[in-house]
């Protein structure tokens, strides 16, 4: 019998029996079964007697007698003074159901499961450089979906579990853009499954943003937090579409602009979105509000111009990075789209690029370029000199399949997504006073 099977036979209220004499809680019910014997049933899916007691029957002071108002009547029995026998009854009863209701309770709470540690220690550490170099990046994990989130369970849920089966984890399935902010949920945007993933690493929750009334994603590309508003760059839907922290969509715009928006990056100082229109080969700006205030860039190699530009970042200091993915390199720029600097080329060694996409800045201004077809991340200083690279082809840790974007927190931890393994690996920058 379950819940509901038991609220459409028993009233929610405290029923008493009046032949009986005592009161059953709400959550227990009271179930009569041929010659006046008794069931205790849980709330929960419990089948089976908790207590049967059989009452007796007969007449002067037994059940019958008080059903039909023979004997010791109603009031003498509640108030103790009737059929000992009876009342000797009623408190086994009572004490059955108390040491029925104790038992689920602690079977509950002890079906409970703690949050389990996030992201495990690696051992051996996954480090780059290798030693004997010191190391500068380390691998601290992945998040391939829900089931990665060691989410703890209350007693209720793990009970309930017991019985319907655990549900089933939220899995990522192509993450191309990631996106993070000071006390904001981790951001996915995924094509793969056209929706946007909130990962909260705090409260280890999941969700999963696929449209909103009668509209769906396209095919979300970038993301980025700006004021609590998460905004998503949909290329097949050519506009922006701001969400709420809960996934409440609040509005649509650019779809009377943009050809192909793709890369997208707020920048504080200016409360304003670089929003990258790859097939427009320009950069164009957005207030909050969806207006278009300005652009910059069009189609071209010289410096300055783009060939189908396709990720940006923002180094919170002033600068903005643009991918210049036709053009196999990468193009600083000041906040008023003034080129600054150029670097890269197309090739197959240290410091060339093959297919770049992502771009991010960590705390001391190094920029981090993804390559998805060399398959790592290679990291430049402010001149274009290149520091480091890590990652290579592969599906094990440290190890890339198609990587795209990717994201660097306020802590300095890389959040790269890793397409073609369906995952986010995460690894961390370790700064030299550390």
């Amino acid at each position: 019998m379950t819940n509901s099977d038991m609220s459409r036979g028993f009233p929610r209220q405290r029923p008493t029996d009046a032949r009986a004499g005592f009161a059953v809680p709400w959550r227990w019910c009271i179930h009569m079964h041929g010659q006046a014997s008794l069931r205790v049933l849980t709330g929960s899916n419990v089948s089976g007697a908790i207590a049967q007691t059989p009452l007796p029957h007969g007449r002067g002071s037994d059940w019958g007698s008080l059903a039909h108002g023979r004997g010791s009547d109603w009031w003498s029995l509640a108030r103790g003074c009737g059929s000992e026998r009876a009342c000797r009854e009623t408190h086994r009863i009572k004490a059955a159901g108390a040491l029925a209701a104790a038992t689920v309770a602690f079977a509950i709470a002890g079906c409970a499961t703690p949050r389990g540690v996030l992201f495990p220690p690696i051992d051996p550490p996954v480090v780059w450089p290798a030693s004997p170099e010191t190391p500068r990046i380390r691998l601290v994990g992945k998040i391939s979906g829900s089931g990665d989130l060691s989410a703890g369970r209350s007693g209720g849920e793990a009970f309930g579990a017991f019985f319907r089966g655990p549900r089933p984890a939220i899995p990522l399935s192509s993450p191309h853009g990631v996106a993070t902010g000071m006390g904001c949920p981790i951001a996915v945007a995924d094509p793969g499954s056209a929706a946007v993933h909130l990962i909260d690493l705090e409260s280890r929750e999941h969700m999963v943003v696929s449209g909103w009334g009668d509209e769906r994603f396209g095919a979300p590309i970038a993301l980025t937090w700006a004021r609590g508003g998460l905004f998503v760059t949909d290329a097949l839907r050519k506009e922006v579409i701001e969400l709420t922290r809960d996934g409440t969509v609040r509005r649509c715009f650019g779809s009377d602009l943009l050809a192909r928006p793709v890369g997208i990056v707020y920048v504080k100082p200016r409360d304003r979105l670089y929003v990258v229109d790859g097939d427009a080969h320009c950069v164009r700006v957005f207030d909050l509000s969806g207006r278009c205030v300005a652009s910059f860039g069009e189609r071209g190699s010289a410096p300055g111009l783009f060939n189908y530009p396709s990720h940006i970042g923002y180094d919170g200091q002033g600068t903005i990075a643009v991918v210049d993915s036709g053009n196999f390199r990468v193009q600083l720029f000041d906040l008023d789209g003034k080129l600054v600097l150029t670097f890269g080329q197309k090739g197959n060694g240290a410091g060339d690029f093959a297919l770049p996409k992502g771009v991010a800045f960590d705390s001391e201004g190094h920029i981090y370029v993804v390559d998805a077809r060399f398959e790592n991340v290679q990291v430049f200083d402010r001149q274009g000199r290149l520091l480091l690279a890590f990652g290579t082809e592969g599906g094990d840790w440290g190890e890339f399949s198609l990587p795209a974007g990717l994201a660097i927190d306020a802590e300095d931890r890389i959040f790269l997504a890793d397409s073609g393994n369906r995952r986010i690996q995460v690894f961390q920058f370790l700064r030299a006073s550390s």
